[in-house]
């Protein structure tokens, strides 16, 4: 059910693409090299949230490389049909024995949490450079977004403060430091590296449309476009269409529209698309079941 799910997102999505989108990559004269180069960075993106995962898992149960790769693509298929890829929580947790699968979900909110904390550090550091450049109203909208963010959460602590849900924040921040310091580095690391990563393959794929781009003026755009795109819950076959909303109004002084939708387009396929297709063949093989492994606790 969830496979034949995750099938028709993708396909929809491919359909809903306009022809002049296709015919622009088609016609690129530099198609194989796009494919090439976003091919690249997508595989690297992978295996470095694989390997994120495997330091993750490995506190508790030793994986392999192979099998924390194939765990992440196919709780990914799972994921891309959920909001804010919170299905890749029960999807990861599917893949142990039940005394395992609640450090699982901790250990999966952890992975996300330092890929969040990788997004905002970078976030922030491209709405800085790029405030200045902002339109007023533009300003104004981010200042009240940001600041009403910020209130309603602390909102939400002190009006819960007593609340079960605060408790088992609490226990899980208290859970994180039974990982070793050595582990809350290596995640953070492979965090960082791996939106470098993924930062990059957009600002690739958009040098390819318009060579003369420089670098130290769109970098800082694109940092801020995924801290944007970040506050805003969405499901995955969406998340193209926001990204590519968000680089338009930010983009639009440096690239034809077209490029922009073309290579957020791109990205998706990538980065979101192919991967899922992958983690639904390997959902559909047979594989031997997780509570093989042998847990450390």
């Amino acid at each position: 059910m969830i496979v034949s799910l995750s099938f028709i997102v993708i396909y929809k999505f491919i359909q809903e693409v306009p022809n002049s989108d296709w015919q622009l990559i088609y016609n690129s004269s530099q198609l194989f090299i796009l494919l090439g180069i976003g091919g690249f960075f997508s595989l690297l993106n992978w295996l470095l949230e694989g390997y994120k995962w495997k330091i993750l898992v490995d506190t508790i149960s030793q994986i392999s490389g192979i099998e924390a790769l194939s765990e992440s693509l196919k709780a990914h298929a799972v994921s891309i049909i959920t909001p804010n890829k919170i299905g890749e929580f029960g999807a990861k947790a599917s893949f142990y024995k039940a005394s395992l699968r609640k450090q699982i979900l901790k250990l999966t909110l952890t992975g996300q949490v330092y890929q969040l904390i990788a997004t905002v550090l970078f976030g922030a550091l491209g709405i800085s450079v790029m405030f200045s450049e902002f339109s007023p109203e533009l300003q104004i909208t981010l200042v009240m977004v940001l600041g009403a963010m910020a209130l309603g959460i602390l909102g939400l602590f002190w009006l819960n403060s007593r609340r079960r849900w605060i408790r088992q924040l609490q226990a899980y921040l208290k859970s994180l430091s039974r990982l070793s310091d050595s582990s809350h580095t290596q995640v953070l690391i492979w965090s960082v590296l791996r939106y470098g990563c993924f930062s990059h393959q957009f600002f690739v794929l958009l040098l390819l449309f318009q060579p003369e781009l420089n670098y130290l003026e769109i970098m800082p755009i694109i940092f801020s476009i995924y801290l944007i795109t970040s506050m805003v819950p969405t499901i995955l076959i969406l998340d193209a269409s926001l990204k590519a909303g968000v680089s338009l109004v930010l983009l639009s002084a440096y690239l034809a529209p077209d490029y922009i939708l073309v290579t957020s387009v791109l990205m998706w396929i990538f980065n979101f698309g192919i991967p899922a297709v992958i983690g639904n063949v390997l959902l559909l093989k047979r594989s031997r079941p997780a509570w093989f492994l042998t847990s450390k606790v």
